[in-house]
C-alpha cells in the first residue's frame, strides 16, 4: 500500500536534512568556537526531546494528510494537570492523569474529525482553543512549582554519566513508533490512507476508526511530551507549550514526511528535530535576538515544504 520508491524523494527526505545537520554544524562552529564541544551535544539532546515526542505523534498525522493544531495546548493542559498532581507527592498518578488528558483530548479530536467529519484543520483549531481555556481555568492562570523528586528526576536526571534521561525517554519513544510506522498494520494502514484515502476504503481499511486512533496517539504523545517539559522544569505555566504546534509540523516536514501525506514516517522526523534543534542551540549560541531566530527558522519550514511537497496531488494550487 506504500507508495513507490522515488530516488529523488528519498534523497530530499533523507540526505538533504543531513546536509543541513552537518552544514549547521560547521557554520555555528566557525562562528562560534564555543558550540563545538560535548556540552553543546549535551544541550541539543536535551532541547531536542520534548520536540522530538510531540513530533512522532504529528507525524502519523501529517502521514494521513491531515493536521493536529491542539497539541501544543495538549502538552500545557497535561503538564499543568501532571504538575498539580505531583505536587501532592503522587507521581504515579500525575503521570498517568497526565496521560488521560492527551488520550481525551485525542478522542475528543478524533470522534469529530473521523465520525462527524469535520476537517482536522478546523477541528484541531477549536479543541486547541477549548483546552487552552480549560488549563487558564484549572489553574486560575498561574504557573504550579513541583519540588517532588519522584516526578522531577524523570527528566532531570542522568543515564550512564551525562545523557540526559529525558533525551533517553524521548529515543526510546522514536525507536518504538518508526518500528510501528515501518513493520505494523497500524503504520501501512496509516501510509496507505495519506497516499489514496478512497482507494483504501474500497480495499477495507477501517479510514474512520483509523483516523480516530492516529489522533488519540497524537494526544497521548503530546501528553507525554507535557509531562517531560513539567518534569525538566520543575514547574508548568499556562502557554508553556504553544511554540511546539508550529515546530513539530515545521520538524515533521523537514524531516522529510509530505504534508499532503503518504510519504516519510517517524524514522525520518528525527532529522527534522535534530535541524530545527541545532538551529535554535546554534543561533542562541551566537546571541541573536529571538524575532530574528523566528525569520530563519520559517525561511527554513518554506524552503522544506516546497522540497517535499507532492505537487502530483494538487491539481490546483490556492
Amino acid at each position: 500500500m506504500k507508495p513507490k520508491f522515488n530516488p529523488l524523494r528519498w534523497a530530499g527526505g533523507i540526505l538533504l536534512p543531513i546536509a543541513a545537520i552537518i552544514l549547521l554544524v560547521v557554520v555555528f562552529s566557525l562562528l562560534a568556537p564555543s558550540f563545538f564541544q560535548f556540552s553543546t551535544l549535551i544541550g541539543v539532546a536535551r532541547e531536542s526531546s520534548v520536540l522530538l515526542v510531540v513530533a512522532i505523534g504529528m507525524t502519523f498525522v501529517v502521514l494521513m494528510g491531515s493536521i493536529d493544531l491542539s497539541v501544543g495546548s495538549t502538552v500545557t493542559l497535561s503538564a499543568l494537570v501532571a504538575a498539580s498532581i505531583a505536587q501532592h507527592g503522587n507521581w504515579i498518578l500525575a503521570i498517568l492523569a497526565g496521560l488521560g488528558v492527551g488520550i481525551a483530548v485525542g478522542l475528543v479530536n478524533g470522534f469529530i474529525f473521523a465520525f462527524i467529519k469535520v476537517p482536522s484543520f478546523l477541528t484541531t483549531l477549536g479543541i486547541s482553543l477549548v483546552v487552552t481555556g480549560v488549563g487558564l481555568w484549572f489553574v486560575n492562570g498561574r504557573p504550579i512549582q513541583v519540588f517532588d523528586k519522584g516526578f522531577t528526576t524523570i527528566s532531570q536526571g542522568k543515564f550512564l554519566g551525562e545523557l540526559p534521561l529525558i533525551a533517553v525517554w524521548a529515543l526510546i519513544l522514536w525507536i518504538i513508533f518508526a518500528f510501528v510506522g515501518q513493520k505494523t498494520r497500524f503504520g501501512r494502514y496509516t501510509f496507505a490512507i495519506g497516499g489514496a484515502e478512497a482507494v483504501s476504503g474500497l480495499a477495507g481499511i477501517p479510514i474512520r476508526r483509523m483516523k480516530l486512533w492516529v489522533m488519540v496517539l497524537s494526544g497521548a504523545l503530546a501528553a507525554a511530551a507535557g509531562i517531560l517539559l513539567a518534569s525538566r522544569v520543575g514547574a508548568a505555566t499556562p502557554g508553556m507549550g504553544d511554540k511546539l504546534t508550529l515546530d513539530s509540523i515545521a520538524a515533521v516536514v523537514i524531516g522529510g514526511t509530505a504534508i499532503t501525506g503518504g510519504v516519510g514516517g517517524v524514522h525520518r522526523t528525527i532529522l527534522g528535530v535534530l535541524v530545527m534543534t541545532v538551529l535554535s542551540v546554534g543561533l542562541n549560541t551566537l546571541g541573536v535576538q529571538p524575532y530574528l531566530q523566528q525569520i530563519v527558522q520559517g525561511g527554513v519550514v518554506v524552503i522544506a515544504v516546497a522540497l517535499t511537497l507532492d505537487r502530483s496531488k494538487l491539481s490546483v494550487i490556492k
